[in-house]
């Protein structure tokens, strides 16, 4: 016998019951439950003067199910009315069963169920004729794909020995095809979905979508292998619509681009997909004057290739004169992001650059008559270079490691005891591994995930004073000395008026974080935790807490006021404390123990191709003070 195709009957009928077997049918129509009830009954409905009732009710034609289920599922029973009223109810009720006719007579409903009545000697015989469908020995799933078969058999109510029942089936279809969507897939049960009346064999064929194109457009310098490497998305796999959407969120955070405009063209079992890629300007050249809390006016002049060779690299080279220090810096940099085909990326930068500690004057406070030295600054000049490395563990997590090799020196200023502790000069040398997880929608500008990372590091540095020390200097600082820090970060975004459906949304943002760290050993003065200033405790002067060990709590609420400009309040809650140079007294920057500081205020941010420009004002319980920067806190 030839197989029979039935796919084509499964139309947009809800069934009105489940699997039947041979011990009968699970269940039937709410109305077939409600008349069977009062089939039940001691009293038979009423009904009009000398109508018969049914005495008797014959199943003809029945192989699997039993009599007694078929007339259950009918609706009547002995003792109800014999007129045509209950013969067209027990007909429409078995029809809709979806247990007969259908698949060997998908055209000629009528012969599905008959039903009609016999009288004999005033005797009422209700005849019910079916045309019972096929038995299900076996169930075969082809083109499952992504999803196991064992776990689409799951899905499905049939067991061996059931009537196939193509009404119910079909919920079961859509039960499979809702599964694939939920993790992200698109599949659609084949047309040709069929039941072998010899062997029993149900075939069920599901055809999963497969990307048979990836079109990149509107990209001119950027080369397509720096797109289609960061993309999980490949032609040839399965399509998956979270896969798809975390690549196109990667490759906006690459920054390369202006936005990211997705198109899919979907048919059975294809999918091409194209994405349209407006380029940022990746080439820079600015000579100017900068201004920043910690620097304040500096000439500065950079030139910089975010996408250099095309190939999503960065090469920059920045030079800076003047600032609060008086002194030049300079600074050759170069990023690769893709060094091998584990994703691993390297960053190098090699300098002779200035660091603004306090951007603030420093004078001796425990001496008296004591002349500061050439300036009344304490800065470091840092000649070296860092190397670090950076590889995907899994998803959304990365290992970083770091390599630091400098040679600091710090400005010679006149100062006695243990004060003078703080002028160091010498090599260190720092390696530190960092565990990351960052699941921000948008790094740069995130409006929704986190930010989580561990890191340790061990440094060794050799110092010694930058001139002949004072006779009441702490000497224990200098010389070599190995040192470690352990740092803990939690950062957490929530968008208060949901998710971006674009990267480029503007959202109301309520953002979050907590800063922990502590180390051992004998550091170096400027290899402390510091807190204090526009990237940590707003409010206070830069630097103006230090110690071994550092606490530190922001709260922002971010309110985009226009398309390029946002509007935050924030509070942060920190300190830092102890260590060797914690009974340092210079003025303005005395140091107690343990004691957490409150910063509140609010700032403008305003958004630039440089990143956002960021001013913000703080007030602690040291008064207020102004910050200006580049980029957002955190």
């Amino acid at each position: 016998m030839k197989k029979l195709k039935i796919r084509s009957v499964r139309a947009k009928a809800v069934p009105l019951c489940i699997v039947a077997t041979a011990a009968g049918i699970v269940c039937a129509p709410a109305i077939v439950h409600a008349q069977a009830a009062a089939a039940g009954q001691k009293t038979a409905p009423p009904v009009a003067p000398g109508t018969p009732r049914i005495s008797k009710i014959v199943v003809k034609g029945n192989k699997v199910l039993s009599s007694s289920a078929i007339i259950i599922a009918s609706g009547h029973n002995i003792g109800d009315p014999c007129n045509e009223q209950t013969l067209d109810e027990m007909k429409l009720n078995l029809t809709e069963t979806g247990n007969f006719g259908i698949q060997h007579n998908p055209d000629d409903k009528e012969s599905w169920v008959k039903v009609y009545s016999e009288e004999s000697n005033g005797q009422c015989t209700v005849v019910i004729e079916v045309d019972e469908n096929d038995v299900v020995k076996n169930i075969q799933i082809t083109g499952s794909g992504p999803i196991k078969a064992e776990e689409i058999l799951s899905l499905i109510h049939f067991k061996s020995g059931s009537l196939y029942n193509p009404l119910y089936m079909g919920r079961d279809d859509r039960e499979i095809e809702k599964e694939y969507n939920k993790r992200g897939f698109i599949a659609v049960l084949g047309q040709d979905e069929s039941l072998d009346p010899k062997t029993g064999v149900l075939t069920i064929p599901i055809i999963v979508t497969r990307v048979s194109e990836i079109k990149i457009a509107k990209t001119h310098k950027t080369k397509r292998a720096v797109i289609l490497r960061e993309m999980n998305t490949k032609v040839g796999d399965y399509f998956n619509r979270k896969t798809w959407n975390d690549d196109l969120q990667k490759i906006y955070n690459l920054n390369l681009f202006d936005d990211v405009v997705p198109r899919e063209d979907l048919t059975v079992g294809q999918a091409v997909l194209t994405i349209s890629l407006p380029e940022k300007r990746s080439g820079n050249i600015n000579v100017g004057a900068g201004y920043s809390s910690r620097q304040q006016i500096i000439g500065r002049a950079e030139v910089s290739d975010t996408n250099f060779r095309g190939m999503g690299e960065t090469l920059s080279l920045l030079l800076e004169s003047g600032g609060i220090a008086n002194q030049s810096s300079v600074e050759l940099s170069f990023v690769e992001p893709w060094l091998d085909h584990k994703h691993t990326a390297l960053a190098v930068s090699v300098y002779d650059k200035t660091v603004y500690r306090f951007a603030n004057s420093l004078v001796d406070a425990t001496a008296v008559n004591t002349t500061v030295g050439t300036d009344t600054r304490y800065n470091e000049q840092r000649i070296g270079t860092t190397i670090s490395l950076s590889r995907p563990l899994g998803h959304r997590i990365s290992g970083v490691l770091t390599a630091r090799a400098e040679t600091v020196h710090t400005d010679s200023l006149a100062l006695g005891g243990i004060d003078a502790s703080i002028l160091q000069n010498g090599p260190i040398f720092v390696l530190g591994a960092m565990g990351q997880h960052d699941s921000r929608d948008v790094p740069l500008d995130p409006a929704a995930g986190g930010f989580q990372s561990m890191g340790i590091s061990v440094g060794h540095a050799n110092l010694t004073p930058p001139s002949a020390p004072d006779p009441s200097i702490n000497t224990a600082v200098f010389g070599p000395h190995t040192f470690a820090k352990l740092s803990l970060e939690d950062r957490h975004f929530f968008s208060l008026k949901g998710a971006r459906k674009k990267p480029t949304d503007s959202k109301p943002v309520l953002a979050f974080r907590a800063l922990l760290g502590s180390s051992v050993g004998t550091q170096p003065f400027f290899e402390q935790f510091f807190v204090g200033g526009a990237e940590t405790l707003r409010g206070y002067r830069e630097d103006r807490f230090w110690g071994k060990n550092m606490i530190l709590t922001s709260l922002e609420m971010r309110q985009p006021l226009g398309r390029a400009l946002t509007g935050v309040l924030f509070t942060d809650i920190g300190d830092a404390w102890g260590g060797g140079y914690s009974n340092v007294n210079i003025a303005g920057f005395k140091q107690s123990g343990f004691t957490p500081h409150v910063g509140v205020g609010l700032g403008i941010r305003v958004r630039t191709p440089l990143g956002p420009i960021r001013l913000d004002y703080g007030i602690g319980n040291e008064g207020g003070q102004t910050h200006f920067s580049i980029g957002n806190v955190f």
